[in-house]
């Protein structure tokens, strides 16, 4: 029995109980899969003896930290390492560096960095939940990133364990192990190709990110493993990137009669640079605030720096740019009063999920597309013209800053109408981005849910990239198999 010889090699819990199973056959998505059991690792040689176990018996292996994945990331029929409980700690602080461990919450991450008035910057809404190994696997990013980047922009070197147990350290100018070696040779000579393939948005969760890798200012290998949802390799510790926090903030909420007026007026005040620009429809606040009044939709324009009085300034520029097309709903430059704003933007998602009603569900298939800002308006208008085809009721927010969508219809997934009906709205929505020359995923990675329409994206040289890189580092498809590049002969 496999849990016997697991418990054999590792000191760390290993569950197969009815219940255990059960929980840990979720995620924050729609989907449910059984795993065969649960194993606790507590370092990176039960890690390696635990891959090379998996190897030699060609049994699935899938890393998991929270469960906030919204599209199955961390569902696996094999074994499901849960690093949430001993390989969670901080490692080592430095004054521009984190080094951190793949099963640490972003928000005790953000505590102890809070302390010497750093920040490791992407900020998602599951922040108090979601671990540092999720958000690498899944680049996450949030509203900020419109200033900050994303996961992958931070990345300076990974710790991992690859399938068969052996184990490196990734990073621009460090050695090469041979799989990284082989992945230079694979990429290099199809760099142009790369370059012309990939969407040109400022963020993107969907394959591999093959053109972070490789770029003008040199090969930096351990990017690869942003977004690549643990297909690869185990991710045992990261060294990321930290900032300063920023002096001063100041966030201007105003409000506006419908989404088309929204979506006109955000190329306008990204000439200001905003920190941070996001959508709410009402569809999205429950409770809905007293000062947002009659407004159908709001934006969150945010402001930040070392200078008080330069902030101050953007935001009248901003304010006055804008002058008769909105109503302004609340405006804050105190820590706190800003904090108390943001939680409605944060807790979207929450107010989402609680539309709910039986097998009527907010379902994320097309949640988290990315188009050019100066687009959004033009697709909204196709959007909603979409919905209304199909009679659909739907919620829409989202970080139009970076032209990142986050819609959802309303479909009862218990019928095979309506579902069908979803799949024919992800073709035509999906067909739309890629004509933009934008990505269908822009934070919230592929799973068991979209990896399906990668090749839609990307087109056949491309994927064919994808499959031969996932060869190189998985020659027997056991790392976290279903999610990036599908395979006939692999199960989830």
């Amino acid at each position: 029995m496999i849990a016997d010889e697991l418990r054999r090699i590792s000191k760390g819990e290993v569950l197969f109980d009815d219940w255990s199973r059960t929980i840990y056959s979720v995620d924050a998505s729609h989907i449910s899969v059984r795993p065969e059991l649960i194993q606790k690792p507590i370092d990176v040689e039960e890690v390696r003896k635990i891959c090379k176990l998996c190897s030699a018996k060609n049994i699935a292996i899938t890393a998991r930290g929270a469960g906030t994945g919204l599209l199955g990331q961390s569902l696996s029929s094999g074994i499901v390492l849960d690093f949430t409980v001993n390989m969670n700690r901080i490692v080592e602080i430095d004054d521009d560096f984190v080094v951190a461990q793949p099963g640490l919450v972003k928000a005790k991450l953000d505590k102890e960095l809070g302390k010497k008035r750093k920040v490791f910057p992407p900020d998602p809404a599951s922040s108090n939940f979601c671990t540092i190994g999720g958000m690498i696997a899944n680049n996450a990013s949030g509203p900020h990133s419109l200033s900050y980047g994303n996961t992958i922009d931070h990345i300076q070197e990974i710790s991992v364990v690859y399938a068969d147990g052996t184990s490196s350290i990734i990073g621009h100018g460090l050695e090469p192990d041979e799989k990284i070696s082989k992945m230079f040779s694979l990429v290099a000579p199809r760099a142009a190709l790369i370059r012309r393939k990939y969407p040109k948005v400022s963020k993107n969760s969907c394959g591999y990110r093959l053109d972070a890798v490789l770029s003008d200012r040199g090969f930096f290998p351990q990017k690869v493993f942003a977004a690549s949802e643990g297909t690869l390799g185990i991710i045992t510790s990261a060294k990321l990137k930290i900032v300063d926090v920023p002096l001063y903030r100041g966030l201007l909420v105003i409000g506006f009669q419908d989404l088309e007026s929204l979506m006109k007026v955000v190329p306008a005040i990204l000439k200001f640079f905003p920190s941070a620009l996001e959508l709410l429809d009402s569809s999205v606040l429950w409770p809905r605030p007293k000062c947002f009044g009659i407004t159908s939709c709001s934006l969150y324009i945010e402001f930040s720096g070392d200078n008080l009085s330069d902030i101050e300034m953007k935001l009248l520029r901003c304010q006055s740019k804008l002058e008769g097309k909105y109503e302004i709903l609340q405006t804050a430059f105190d820590p706190i009063s800003i904090s108390k704003i943001w939680e409605a933007r944060k807790n979207a998602l929450n107010n989402i999920m609680k539309l709910t009603v039986g097998s009527r569900k907010p379902v994320g298939l097309i949640e988290d597309t990315v188009v050019n800002p100066t687009q959004l308006f033009e697709y909204c208008i196709f959007l909603k013209r979409l919905y209304s085809q199909y009679n659909l009721d739907y919620t829409m927010y989202g970080h139009v800053g970076n032209g990142n969508l986050h819609t959802r219809p309303l479909v009862d997934i218990g019928e095979r109408q309506e579902v069908n009906l979803l799949e024919d709205l992800a073709r035509k929505v999906f067909k739309r981005v890629i004509a933009y020359g934008g990505t269908i995923t822009g934070e919230h990675g592929d799973g068991l849910v979209r990896s399906k329409y990668i090749p839609q994206l990307y087109g056949s040289q491309v994927y064919s990239l994808f499959v031969k890189l996932k060869r190189i580092f998985d020659p027997q498809l056991i790392m976290n198999p279903g999610k990036k590049v599908l395979f006939s002969n692999a199960r989830p």
